[in-house]
């Protein structure tokens, strides 16, 4: 498993895999824009030399996806992060964060972004640095106008500066009455995280279905009325560190098997497809009834024809010549998750 009919076609959709539900514009695409130098091998020692990141765009020291639900699928999203900026590619990069949200479910609020100088001093974002903007989609498709953007400028962001944000979806109305689902990816290449935490915070009588790539199980803790599901990760290799083999090899893979590339983390209330179908059909019952217009312009369109064959086909040219239809791609980076 994004007007809220879009909203809940496009939740359908990433609930096959299974929403929430993003887009960071951001981690995965900061890659080696760094200098191909190599530092020398240190001296062997009896202890393993701390690793050097020096050469990296960025570094994240810390990121964390936190999820709460309500019973009857409302909840909570927060995001925060705490990235070391190192170079002018990184601060290309960061400098504008762009967070993904439905406004037909969804109310999205910047807690705070910062950015802490080596000298001790902060500068704080402030409202005049937001822009709350129509998503790219509704340009080309403007049905899908509950599909919003908010733009942040990152002031006076420099390399060598520790940049810090955190940011919170308030889930006002939940997509599926009563269900809830989650989706998510942790950064295994492309940029270095010290700390990269997912937290799932439920209702300790609602049943859920979990599944998990291998490595990645949670630790799990019944906490008050709710069960707490809780990951931990890092990814401490610098891609220049991947034999060139390795590479090509996992590129042939993505390429040649895209429906193989699965989430690490994937999480939902629905029990069956046939829950999720049955769902799917009380919402689309009474819209795809036609109503008066349609009829009258469906008449027109088949006035004078006689066979059944010739009525189908002069709707469907109809329909072909006449309506344009928008489709939304969902790779592993979209749903949901997105730094920024």
């Amino acid at each position: 498993m994004p007007s809220p009919r879009n909203a809940q076609i496009i939740a359908l959709l990433v609930a096959s895999s299974f929403l929430f539900g993003a887009p960071f514009s951001g981690f995965q695409s900061v890659r080696a824009q760094t200098s191909a130098a190599k530092s020398q091998a240190p001296a062997q020692s009896s202890e393993a030399a701390k690793p050097d990141y020096s050469q990296e765009a960025v570094v994240i020291e810390q990121l964390s996806t936190a999820y709460r639900f309500e019973r009857d699928g409302t909840g909570q999203r927060e995001l925060s992060l705490r990235v070391k900026v190192q170079s002018d590619a990184g601060v290309e990069r960061f400098g504008q964060l762009i967070f993904p949200y439905s406004s037909a479910n969804e109310k999205l609020d910047m807690s705070f972004v910062r950015v802490r100088k080596a000298d001790g001093t902060v500068v704080n974002a402030a409202p005049s640095d937001i822009q709350d903007l129509t998503a790219p989609v509704a340009r080309e498709a403007p049905i899908y106008t509950d599909l919003r953007q908010k733009h942040i400028t990152v002031p006076g962001l420099r390399p060598g500066d520790l940049l810090e944000y955190q940011i919170v979806w308030n889930i006002h109305t939940a997509l599926a009455q009563n269900h809830f689902w989650v989706e998510h990816d942790f950064v295994t290449k492309g940029v270095i995280v010290l700390n990269d935490e997912l937290t799932v915070n439920i209702p300790g009588a609602s049943k859920i279905k979990l599944k998990t790539e291998p490595g990645f199980e949670p630790t799990i803790k019944e906490q008050n009325d709710g069960r707490v599901y809780l990951w931990k990760h890092a990814n401490l290799k610098p891609d220049s560190d991947e034999p060139e083999k390795e590479k090509e090899g996992e590129e042939e893979t993505e390429k040649e098997e895209p429906d193989e590339l699965r989430p690490h983390v994937q999480l939902t209330t629905f029990q069956s497809w046939d829950e999720v179908g049955q769902w799917y059909a009380d919402l689309q019952r009474e819209r795809v009834v036609p109503d008066e217009k349609i009829k009258v312009k469906a008449e027109e369109v088949i006035r004078g024809l006689t066979t059944e064959k010739e009525k189908v086909t002069a709707l469907y040219e109809y329909v072909a010549k006449n309506f344009r239809y928008v489709t939304q791609s969902r790779s592993r980076q979209f749903n949901d998750r997105r730094f920024a």
